[in-house]
Order: C-alpha cells, then sequence, then structure tokens
C-alpha cells in the first residue's frame, strides 16, 4: 500500500466507517484521506505526527484528523518487538460532502461545523468515557450509527482540545512527495537514538543536503533540525512519564549528546524544564 494518498475501505457504500486496529503497533505511513478521522486510543503510547507536528499519544486519547491532512501513529521501539505490548484503537471515518453538502452547512451545526475546520490542525483530547462510546459504534448500524457520531462530535466541541499544530495545516503533498518523506520519517524514527547526520538522511530521499534542507522546509514548514529536536523531545516526555530512569539517561536515549542541551532544548520546545515536566504530572 503506498503511503499517500490513503483509501478508507468502505462497507456497502456507508457514509461512516468504523475500524479496529489491534496488533503488534500502529499504522505508521504517513498518509492521507477525504475522510476525517476520529480515533479512540484504548491500548498504546508513542507519537502522533499530524500536519506538521507532533505530540505524544497514550490511553483515554483520542484523536481527531481533519480531511486530507497527514498523519501517522509511531509507537515506540518496544512496540516492534517479539514481545509488543499490543496496541488497540476504535476509529470513525466520515466524509462530511457524503451527508449530502448541506448538514454541517446549517445554522444549528455551527459548532461542530468550525471543529471540523479546526480539526486540519489536528486535535488530541483525553476522556476515557467517550473513548467507551466511540467504541460502540462497532455494535450500531444506520442512523444510529449516525446519531452516535454527532453525539461524539458534539461532545468533542465541548471539550478542552490540545491542537497538534498551532494553525490550520494547508501544505499540500502528492504521492511522490509523501513516498519520500516516509523514507525520511523511517530514517529518522528508527535512528532517533542515535546521531544523526543530515548528509544520511539527504541520501535516504535522493537530494543533495542543500537540496533536502530546501525540500523539507517547503514540505513540512520547519527545518530538519528543528523536527529532530522536536521529535526528540517528545519521546522524552514519554519517557519521563513512564520511565523510571533518571533524567541524565533519557536525554542519551532520546538522541541529545549532552545533559544541558536538552535542558535547554526541552524548555524551548515545552516552555518547561525536563525536571519541571516530570513533577507537574506526578503531583
Amino acid at each position: 500500500m503506498k503511503a499517500i494518498p490513503f483509501k478508507i475501505a468502505k462497507e456497502d457504500h456507508n457514509s461512516i466507517k468504523v475500524q479496529i486496529d489491534e496488533g503488534a503497533y500502529f499504522y505508521d505511513k504517513l498518509h492521507y484521506h477525504p475522510e476525517v478521522q476520529v480515533t479512540a486510543i484504548f491500548k498504546g503510547t508513542g507519537i502522533v505526527y499530524g500536519g506538521n507536528n507532533m505530540c505524544k499519544f497514550g490511553p483515554g486519547d483520542i484523536i481527531v484528523f481533519g480531511a486530507q491532512i497527514p498523519h501517522l501513529l509511531k509507537n515506540g521501539s518496544s512496540y516492534y518487538s517479539d514481545d509488543s505490548p499490543g496496541v488497540l484503537s476504535y476509529s470513525l471515518f466520515f466524509d462530511k460532502d457524503k451527508f449530502g453538502g448541506g448538514l454541517f452547512k446549517i445554522r444549528e451545526m455551527a459548532n461542530i461545523s468550525n471543529l471540523l475546520d479546526n480539526a486540519t490542525r489536528g486535535i488530541v483530547l483525553n476522556d476515557p468515557n467517550l473513548n467507551k462510546k466511540i467504541a460502540s459504534a462497532v455494535n450500531l448500524k444506520n442512523e444510529d450509527l449516525v446519531i452516535l457520531l454527532l453525539d461524539v462530535l458534539r461532545s468533542i466541541e465541548q471539550s478542552r482540545l490540545d491542537y497538534i499544530n498551532n494553525e490550520i495545516y494547508n501544505l499540500s503533498l502528492d504521492e511522490n512527495v509523501g513516498s519520500r518523506l516516509n523514507k525520511i520519517l523511517e530514517y529518522t524514527f528508527s535512528h532517533i537514538d542515535q546521531k544523526i547526520h543530515i548528509e544520511s538522511v539527504a541520501q535516504k530521499a535522493n537530494l543533495s543536503k542543500s537540496q533536502f534542507s530546501r525540500y523539507f522546509k517547503t514540505h513540512t514548514g520547519k527545518s530538519y533540525v528543528q523536527f529532530l529536536n522536536e521529535l526528540r523531545v517528545e519521546n522524552a516526555c514519554t519517557l519521563l512519564l513512564e520511565e523510571k530512569e533518571n533524567i541524565e539517561t533519557i536525554c542519551y536515549r532520546v538522541g541529545f549528546n549532552n545533559v544541558s542541551n536538552f535542558n535547554r532544548i526541552f524548555k524551548k520546545v515545552k516552555n518547561i524544564t525536563p525536571k519541571g515536566y516530570k513533577k507537574r504530572h506526578f503531583i
């Protein structure tokens, strides 16, 4: 299956698709599709990449990807081993234009319509009860499924939301660009704990160093070094909350070469030190 575009399999030409993803790890190829995706995470942790930014995810989280936003869910290295702890999620896929084109344009749907527009930023929230409601969709069909979808969207709209991107994602990708970005991301994810030379990544993308720098900035809106630092910080956030290892050990595990640089970049990305981040989540 090619990375992008990604086609959601339709069942009996229904407007809403319910999908269960269960296995060793989540589908980790960068892809996009015209359907809005609402995913409830029941099992599994890692990093969600959407648009041109990322954040961590875990059980209880709900992730909303707007139409055409490139995204992937990347689990940690332990999920790619023989003793993977496994993952489980339930997703709703729907194309809002398949609802006659007018449902989300009426005045009474203004709040949900605004939510769907903002979903192109990528949305993350944590609500275990709403997760269960999304999972219940596997037992529904016809108008009951439509009612549930609207109820889920209303609940999300009324919740406290975090956005993966500060602004609506508006960079365009085609299949060739997506395939090349996948190679870059796959190489980066698999070498995150090592020293990464831009020349090596450029070679994977079949580009010169200067071409690679321009290419990556054009299609992600940020430099590769910025992306790499942010990715390492998100990895560190996951380890800080899950592992008993000290900050210095985590610093080296995510690819930084000294603690002072790790602290400086972490604070720049998260506006808090690694020590403060860990303390805040364990109070």
